[in-house]
């Protein structure tokens, strides 16, 4: 099997995790993807998992985005560093950065700086809310800008308790998947025109993709949408509710008057039918059977409900947990988790890379890389001599 991006070189000056997990994505489709970090590392490699996990000494999010990677530590702030990463540049197809439009300046690595040593590079920015408008310098984490200044925040939760938090990383992935897809459309267009290319994401307006469909209504009406309430639902058939055993199901029957039937022999109530016999009468009175509904689901656990939706083809699903999750025999059968050999840790698993391509070979190609643990090897490959390599070494500019 051929791999997508081999032969394709990618240098990654960026740091966290959206746009290091961007880079990861090109690693496992083949790519050879040089990640430059400061001295002491990215920042991300300091963050104490919380709760600590015993059995894993470092960040388990950076081993998840820098799978695949070699590591070269270059001091930027010395002479010579940051000519030392336009070095770098000349020959690669993909720069992946999140520096701020400041700091990318101050370094000599702009598209515009880089393209004159590169005509052919592709240039892949990050940010959390653009690198050009009012926001633009405005610090963003995928808490800031993909999740609050976004509109997500404002439309999730039940009222009237607090709009809840986004998971870590969520809007980071999010985004990353966004740069990757708009990364390889560029270098596409590269190969056709035998230009550079520049690409660039936003957390914001990732965050704002996410909930297009609110979005475009406040678009047209000019108005802020509510909050799902289930207590209050709009349909009771597209809701969720508690079982016996603690647990939730997830309703999901847009098409009432196709399944509504079907739901009512299911949960052995045929007088709902009767009382609502057609699409309309049941949304009139959702507010007043979702109580109904919610009782019945408490009369036994989620096994038993899980088999009698099953059997009469509805749509559904478990509110799953995390331990169920990773280990979902559909999940295992399309290949969402693999192993990789870790010296951290015996029998170490990842996540995969959330799409196939049949007949490539996309795959998690190692683990992450130590600071600076390819910094020579990284040099030699890039044409630089031991002399140099030397030098740069005792300089302290190389790390």
């Amino acid at each position: 099997m051929v791999a997508p991006l081999e032969g394709i070189r990618v240098l990654e000056v960026a740091n966290w995790v959206a746009a290091p997990s961007c880079a990861a994505l090109m690693a496992d489709m083949g790519a050879d993807v040089v990640k430059v970090e400061p001295p002491g590392g990215d920042a991300l490699r300091g963050i104490v998992e919380q709760p600590p996990v015993e059995s894993f000494p470092g960040n388990l999010t950076f081993e998840l985005d820098n799978r695949g990677k070699r590591s070269i530590v270059v001091d930027m702030q010395r002479p010579g560093g940051a000519e030392l990463v336009r070095r770098l540049a000349r020959d690669v197809d993909i720069f992946v950065t999140n520096l701020t439009q400041p700091r990318a300046e101050r370094f000599g690595l702009t598209f515009e700086q880089l393209r004159e040593v590169n005509p052919r590079v592709v240039y892949a920015v990050f940010s959390g809310y653009g690198t050009s408008g009012p926001d633009s310098a405005r610090r963003g984490f995928d808490f800031t800008s993909f999740w609050a200044h976004s509109g997500i925040q404002s439309v999730i939760g039940e009222p009237p308790s607090a709009p809840p938090l986004c998971r870590r990383s969520q809007g980071d992935h999010t985004s990353a998947l966004n740069l990757l897809a708009a990364t390889l459309a560029a270098l596409r267009l590269r190969d056709a025109t035998g230009e550079a290319q520049r690409c660039e994401v936003a957390l914001q307006r990732t965050g704002m993709w996410t909930i297009a469909g609110d979005v475009q209504r406040a678009l047209v009406t000019g108005e802020q949408p509510p909050r799902h309430d289930r207590v209050h639902p709009s349909n009771p058939i597209f809701n969720s509710y508690p079982t016996s055993d603690g647990r939730w199901v997830m309703l999901a029957m847009a098409q009432t008057d196709r399944y509504w039937g079907s739901f009512c022999a299911m949960m052995a109530r045929p007088d709902w039918a009767e009382r609502y016999p057609d699409f309309d009468s049941l949304l009139r009175g959702a507010e007043e059977l979702a109580p109904e509904i919610e009782g019945r689901f408490l009369e036994h656990d989620l096994g038993y409900w899980g088999d009698r939706l099953d059997e009469f083809d509805l749509t559904w699903a478990p509110v799953a947990e995390l331990p169920e999750v990773v280990s979902s025999p559909q999940l295992r059968h399309q290949g969402a988790f693999t192993a990789v050999e870790h010296e951290a840790i015996e029998g170490f698993e990842t996540i995969a890379a959330p799409f196939s391509i049949d007949g490539a070979d996309v795959r998690v190609r190692g683990r992450a890389p130590e600071p600076g643990e390819h910094s020579h090897e990284i040099l030699r490959d890039f044409g630089l001599d031991g002399a140099e390599v030397a030098d740069l070494a005792a300089s302290g500019t190389l790390g």
